[in-house]
């Protein structure tokens, strides 16, 4: 929470800050730019967006989404911004990863100071939307505001600057290293900043703009691309730039109360020694192996990590992890991936993941250093093909399969139990919470294809353990879903 303190008091600072302090390279980009008189901003455009840590194979680019419309709202005095979006996707989702959706989606994301939220939809006739608070979304989204021309001129005065050159750099928030390039025009081109990911640990944004133009006597860039970890993730054509809107940004007062839920692991014994673990939206397996425990993934975040492995060791309690099996490359999948290679355990994972996860094992953490940034241990990572059997000293079997024929990642690995007739897998199939709901379009294309994979490889399973959703599922079920909205 600290963090989110030094950066909503960063947003009064600049408020506060005279513009005559600084010179040289950083007072042309203030005059270019007519930094002192715009409190608030408008910018409005059309693109694309992409989904972050979703990529088809660890090695390509995220997925790109059409974004209809993009409209954001920045008050620098207030450190607030709110952004409205219009996705729209046909009835198959871009190659790779990201919530499936069809048609339209709309999304409405919301900072002010130290509190983050999401705006659903509308409630039944015209109620409010419901806020949904977003707190791990706060510094993200406030170096955002700070990342624009205008939030990084300001930022650069209030921060005590260092100039070399071009290149302007300063520290926000007490930790965040922020720095630009300004060219002689006195346009801001290019700005970098880190933030802490859990998995690729210090990351690199870097926004580049281009293409500045008199947008009603405001001047900035017509182009705006910004990449997360070396690869684009925002990139918006603007067409409008209004400067001074009314911007007024209340909290809800739910968002202010909101307290993050204590990390609960619950289990469901699927068979002796075989634990479905849940109790959040991702879940996880841990296997009893005779001599040694195998879990499988490690999802969402550190936390969730640990805890998951600390509640594999109590319900198999004096035996080692030996094993972490990740399903695939997705970080929503793969967020406590490092509390897994601090605990000592080999990385099971498909062999096009090996250069990824050796990267995840060295990366610099230093903004929000974990337990593996200070132990320092050796990461054992142990790659598999498209097929392989993990035996134990119980005589049980733990067979891996990558999925053929599957659009949402390429290295999808379902866990299959020959024994206990027990199929886990994340994605391809997430039943609805009530059995015989409807499918969205892009969910049936993935059912078909767990289906398709199921008949191929000759499995007999009796049961689906899903590592999304609330329920397990039987293949009937699949089979009902892979034909099609018009069987349910």
């Amino acid at each position: 929470m600290r963090r989110y303190i030094a950066l909503a008091v960063f947003g009064f600072v600049l408020a506060a800050t005279s513009l005559s302090a600084q010179q040289g390279v950083l007072q042309k980009a203030a005059d270019t730019l007519k930094v002192s008189t715009i409190k608030t901003l408008q910018v409005t455009g059309s693109g694309a967006n992409f989904s972050v840590g979703q990529n088809y194979t660890a090695s390509e680019p995220w997925p790109r989404v059409t974004v209809k419309n993009y409209t954001s709202v920045i008050n620098y005095d207030t450190g607030s911004m709110r952004t409205d979006l219009v996705r729209e996707s046909g009835a198959v989702m871009p190659k790779g990863g990201g919530a499936p959706f069809f048609g339209e989606q709309r999304q409405t994301q919301l900072v002010s100071g130290n509190y983050a939220w999401n705006l659903g939809a509308p409630g039944p006739n015209g109620a409010a939307p419901m806020a949904a608070p977003a707190p791990d979304a706060v510094p993200e989204r406030m170096l955002f505001i700070w990342t624009t021309p205008i939030g990084f001129v300001k930022g650069a005065m209030a921060n005590n600057a260092t100039t070399k050159g071009s290149t302007v750099s300063f520290t926000a928030g007490g930790k965040y290293k922020v720095e630009g390039t300004i060219n002689k025009q006195g346009q801001v081109e290019k700005v970098r900043t880190w933030f802490d990911q859990p998995i690729v640990g210090d990351m690199l944004v870097e926004t580049t703009y281009s293409g500045y133009k008199d947008f009603g006597g405001v001047t900035y860039p017509s182009h705006i691309v910004q990449t997360q970890d070396g690869y684009p993730a925002l990139d918006i054509t603007v067409s409008a730039v209004t400067a001074n809107p009314a911007v007024n940004i209340d909290v809800p007062q739910n968002v202010r109360n909101f307290q993050p839920p204590p990390i609960r692991v619950e289990s469901q014994k699927m068979a002796d020694g075989v634990y479905y673990l849940t109790g959040t939206s991702h879940h996880s397996l841990a296997i009893d192996m005779g001599d040694y425990i195998a879990v499988v993934d490690t999802p969402l975040t550190q936390a969730r990590g640990e805890a998951v492995l600390a509640k594999a060791k109590e319900l198999i309690p004096g035996k080692p992890i030996r094993y972490v099996i990740t399903s695939h490359h997705h970080w929503d999948h793969l967020g406590g991936i490092r509390a897994a290679m601090d605990e000592g355990a080999t990385i099971l994972t498909h062999q096009s993941n090996k250069a990824f996860l050796e990267r995840v094992a060295k990366t610099p953490h230093t903004i929000a250093p974990d337990r593996l940034a200070s132990s320092k241990k050796g990461v054992k990572i142990q790659t598999v093909g498209d097929d392989y059997k993990l035996t134990g000293g119980n005589n049980r079997v733990i067979e891996l399969h990558r999925l053929q024929g599957y659009e949402h990642t390429g290295d999808m690995t379902v866990v299959y139990l020959p024994n206990e007739k027990l199929l886990a897998e994340p994605d391809a199939f997430t039943p609805p919470a009530q059995a015989g709901a409807p499918l969205i379009p892009p969910a049936v294309v993935y059912a078909k294809a767990l289906n398709d994979n199921i008949k191929r490889l000759k499995l007999d399973v009796q049961v689906i353990t899903p590592l999304h959703g609330n329920r397990t599922t039987t293949v009937a079920e699949l089979e009902k879903a892979a034909a099609g909205p018009a069987t349910n």
